[in-house]
């Protein structure tokens, strides 16, 4: 055996992925600020409107809330780039069942868009669109399609509260096999920014920075400090 072989290798987190567990709306995460959304699609099939909005940020999990309402629907999620490609026959088929449009604001082809939403009202079927924004705020050209949206009803994924981003930041750290050490939460919750978007992008750059590190505050707050996406201290303290 060599000198260089009797040396103790260096402990390492590994840097691997792993898929999640298909979610339905029994299993989503659910806490203050997505109950309303969330409580509302289980209510389908007693939906008072044929066609709903579902508004939240980037990676607030709209796809995911979408593709777990099309199976306790027993519907079709369908991409904004698939729904263009749709025939008038086929929407007419659609439009008798209940069907989700995923980023609907990708949508180009707003003629379907407009069937979509008039033959769904028609037929009786359920029409979830899903969005960045809300639908009154999409840049469509048909006046009567402006006018759907304008008077859809919508119900929102808000940004996290102290909760969703103590389940999000897990979940996070899970599917790269990371660890999240409770002094570690306490610190990064009352510090970073309160967005889907940031808890994502945290973890993936200590994912990348962290070279056979253990998860520790010193080495999160350098990543904090590389992406500038803290919320100030004690923000709340005069509300």
């Amino acid at each position: 055996m060599t000198a260089s072989e009797d040396k103790p290798k260096k402990s390492r987190q590994l840097k691997l992925d792993f898929p999640e567990s298909v979610l339905t709306l029994e299993t989503l995460s659910v806490t203050a600020c997505n109950r309303t959304a969330i409580a509302t699609l289980k209510r389908w099939p007693d939906w008072r409107m044929p066609a709903l909005a579902l508004v939240g940020g980037p990676k607030s999990g709209l796809t995911t809330a979408a593709a777990a309402w099309t199976e306790h629907a027993g519907g079709v999620l369908l991409s904004a780039k698939a729904f263009d490609k749709l025939s008038h026959k086929k929407l007419e088929k659609l439009a008798s069942q209940p069907f989700a449009i995923d980023v609907a604001q990708d949508v180009r082809n707003e003629d379907n868009l407009l069937s979509a939403i008039n033959l769904t009202a028609r037929a009786g079927g359920s029409l979830l669109l899903t969005g960045n924004t809300a639908p009154a705020q999409w840049r469509v050209k048909l006046p009567d399609l402006a006018s759907r949206l304008k008077s859809m009803t919508l119900v929102e994924l808000a940004p996290p509260d102290d909760e969703m981003v103590s389940i999000r930041l897990k979940r996070a750290m899970k599917r790269r096999y990371l660890k999240l050490p409770s002094e570690v939460e306490t610190y990064l919750l009352a510090r970073i920014e309160r967005s889907y978007i940031a808890i994502e992008t945290f973890v993936e750059n200590l994912h990348e920075m962290i070279d056979g590190r253990e998860v520790t505050v010193p080495l999160s707050r350098e990543v904090l400090d590389e992406m500038d996406g803290t919320r100030p201290l004690f923000e709340d303290e005069d509300d």
